[in-house]
């Protein structure tokens, strides 16, 4: 799971003239990607890395100086930067993607591993410039470094089902269609999948059998997220009451011992200074449980009125339990913005969940993790931007970071100006 980050909503006049200018850039290096089946990427050196994807020796933010990283171990995992993915496999050359990523808006930039951890998956940038017909599904072989592009027209979201599955959703023939693509056999015509009545728009996680996906409604009382279960062995649909949240809402879905573990954050409306982030578990049945944040919050905590959290990525750890990366602030009431108000307490930093308490896994900062092995993991770290920022160039500041490879608690720099991390569930 890619924790999303929620956009800011002074950023959208400024990103517009960013992402063209993007565009023209990158299109020059999206032509030069094979059409079809084969090898992608090249083994150019990255900002940050070497050229065959291995960490550099730059260190920032705590991370140990020294000798280049050895490999991380033999889990893969995928960055993105503003414009390509890289996939790094051990110590083979990384393979690299070039695709023009969205750099505030995390509905546009999903990547997902296949439930086998053998594919990671993604669209090309089309709808991002324009060309909706012409999308594609990518997909690049995390074992050999192969990559396909499949026809997708209409095609905007998507998550990893079965094993080597993934659903999407498109726009073709109606607005909420759903396909099922089998990426072992990616010629073979794909499914199409009906539940009974019709899928939300959003796809917000999923394990092999059940898909979570939401929808934001402003009619029939407060305005919120509506999320349904969907079961895709059975076509039963559990629905949740609606949440108070906007629509950026961070889910971590699992399946352990043959039932589904399913946890969401509800980043409440309008998302002020004061605006809470509880963290729900979920029951299969439509149960919704709460969480004691009481360690995350900030020093005099008062439920709307004193400060608030923010919560960048949720996701089930191997030790079965429910992590969470947290930033922490107090509220200036003598400013008049609410952006304007925040002042930072704590930037993002791990928790885990213990019984039905969040308490403290980490005290360097962290805003997304995600684990290789038992003593590996990959952090990327990007500045939390809770108040005022005073930069020109705030759109990335807020939306990029470095990328970190933790081992015993000692980090090394991988690559900087990194978009989103993300790893095989099999690996989390």
């Amino acid at each position: 799971m890619t924790g999303p980050r929620g956009i800011a909503v002074g950023r959208f006049a400024a990103l517009v003239v960013l992402v063209l200018a993007v565009a023209v850039a990158a299109t020059l290096l999206i032509t030069r990607a094979t059409d079809g089946s084969g090898a992608g990427g090249g083994a150019g050196e990255g900002k940050g890395g070497t050229a065959d994807g291995r960490p550099s020796q730059a260190s920032s933010n705590g991370a140990t100086a020294g000798p280049t990283a050895a490999p991380a171990g033999g889990t893969p995992y995928a960055y993105t930067t503003e414009q390509e993915l890289v996939l790094v496999r051990g110590d083979r050359p990384a393979t690299r993607v070039p695709r023009v990523f969205d750099l505030a808006d995390p509905h546009r930039n999903k990547v997902v591993w296949t439930h086998d951890g053998h594919r990671v998956a993604f669209f090309s940038d089309d709808e991002l410039l324009d060309r909706r017909d012409d999308t594609r599904l990518i997909t690049v072989d995390a074992r050999t470094g192969e990559v396909r592009r499949l026809p997708c027209p209409g095609c905007h979201d998507l998550a990893p089902v079965g094993d080597h599955d993934v659903m999407v959703l498109s726009y073709e023939p109606g607005p909420t269609s759903a396909f099922r693509i089998d990426l072992d056999r990616p010629t073979a015509p794909r499914t199409e999948l009906d539940n009974g009545s019709y899928w939300q728009p959003q796809l917000l996680g999923s394990t092999p059998t059940h898909v979570l996906t939401g929808q934001y409604e402003m009619s029939g009382g407060d305005p919120g997220m509506e999320l349904r279960l969907n079961d895709l062995n059975t076509v039963g649909i559990t629905v949740y009451p609606r949440f108070d949240s906007n629509a950026y809402m961070p889910a971590a879905l699992a399946a352990v011992g043959g039932g589904e573990r399913i946890a969401v954050a509800a980043r409440h409306n309008p998302g002020g200074c004061t605006a809470p982030f509880p963290i729900h578990v979920l029951g299969p049945k439509g149960e919704v449980g709460g969480s004691d944040q009481s360690a995350a919050l900030p020093p005099g905590y008062i439920d709307g009125v004193t400060g608030g959290i923010d919560v960048s990525d949720l996701w089930w750890g191997p030790d079965r339990h429910l992590y969470a990366t947290i930033s922490a602030w107090t509220c200036d009431k003598s400013q008049d913005s609410q952006d304007g108000r925040k002042r930072p307490h704590r930037p993002a930093t791990l928790f885990r969940l213990d019984g039905d308490r969040w308490v403290s896994a980490g005290d360097q900062p962290a805003t997304v993790v995600r684990p290789l092995d038992r003593d590996i993991r990959m952090v990327l770290v990007v500045p939390d931007c809770n108040g005022p920022v005073e930069r020109t160039d705030g759109i990335t500041y807020c939306n990029t970071g470095s990328l970190y490879r933790e081992e015993a608690g000692q980090r090394t720099k991988v690559a900087d100006d990194v978009l989103s991390l993300s790893a095989p569930a099999t690996a989390s």
